[in-house]
């Protein structure tokens, strides 16, 4: 991860809240932030850097995230332990959203989170 990357996870956190508060789904902002620095964080670090991605999509039950990176290796989950000090990304991902998964190609990680139902 280059020194300029090391500034795109807390960009990133920001343009999430702007589109998140103007989607009006404030009360997603803080796991959408967690499992999008959890992604980028990775593509930048395992997937090339350069050549990256992000979309989000909210279909009115769930809000989506893919973040696409050039690198064709699956990213996988890692048994962690209290003494690791990397990959615990994916696992926070799996904890905290109600789907997730990896391309055919491994180049893109998607996940959805659960939206809170609205009052009516």
């Amino acid at each position: 991860m280059g020194a300029a990357d090391l500034h795109r996870p807390a960009q990133l956190r920001r343009m999430n809240r702007a589109l998140l508060k103007h989607w009006d789904l404030s009360p997603c902002i803080d796991d959408a932030e967690l499992v999008l620095t959890e992604l980028a964080t990775n593509a930048f670090q395992h997937g090339g850097g350069d050549d990256i991605t992000i979309t989000w999509c909210a279909d009115g039950a769930h809000l989506t995230i893919q973040v696409k990176d050039s690198s064709p290796v699956r990213p996988a989950l890692q048994a962690v332990d209290e003494a690791s000090e990397h990959g615990r990304g994916l696992c926070i991902v799996e904890a905290l959203a109600a789907s997730w998964g990896i391309s055919e190609d491994g180049t893109t990680v998607h996940c959805a989170l659960a939206l809170p139902e609205r009052a009516a």
